[in-house]
């Protein structure tokens, strides 16, 4: 894993430079609905997947009950990303990594981090005030590197809870035996 591989890294962004059009209407709306991070209505989905509302609707609905969207109001039918599920699909992922792939990535993330620790003379992205790290021109630069430290400790977080997962369950395992 490496920084220039963000969407790889987990695959969740697969594809998405492919054109739309040559899909089939639940693929397109499929597709379409992994980019709802605001509620939507029906026919702005629609008409962003290339397809008749009442197809959109229907593969929301059918989207919906596996969990990969919520519907948000009913008047307009609106929908937005389950960021539950995607959380849930992001940690199923990571729980296929092996022990040393972990060990890895963890070891990686944590090196990263303390570059950001060290530049910015902080525990942590929440306690540095970009202004006092930037000039007027290149304070965006400061925002984006603390944005991809927020980044880097959700990841680092994520694959930690992995990490004890994976011993809660052996030391559960090893009880059992």
């Amino acid at each position: 894993m490496t920084a220039d591989e963000p969407a790889q890294e987990f695959g969740l962004a697969e594809g998405f430079g492919a054109d739309l059009e040559s899909e089939p209407a639940d693929e397109r709306v499929y597709r379409v609905a992994l980019q709802l991070y605001e509620p939507t209505g029906v026919s702005a989905i629609a008409e962003r997947a290339s397809c008749a509302p009442d197809t959109a609707r229907r593969h929301l609905e059918r989207l919906a009950d596996i969990g990969v969207v919520e519907p948000v109001s009913e008047s307009p039918l609106t929908y937005a990303r389950n960021e539950s599920y995607f959380e849930w699909r992001l940690r199923n992922r990571l729980e296929a990594l092996s022990r040393d792939e972990l060990g890895d990535a963890l070891a990686e993330l944590t090196d990263r981090e303390t570059e950001f620790r060290e530049r910015f003379d902080a525990a942590s992205p929440t306690a540095v005030d970009a202004f006092d790290h930037a000039d007027y021109d290149n304070i965006e630069t400061v925002w984006l590197a603390l944005s991809e430290w927020h980044t880097l400790r959700a990841r680092i977080d994520r694959l930690e809870a992995v990490r004890r997962d994976r011993g809660s369950d052996s030391s559960v395992e090893e009880n059992a035996a």
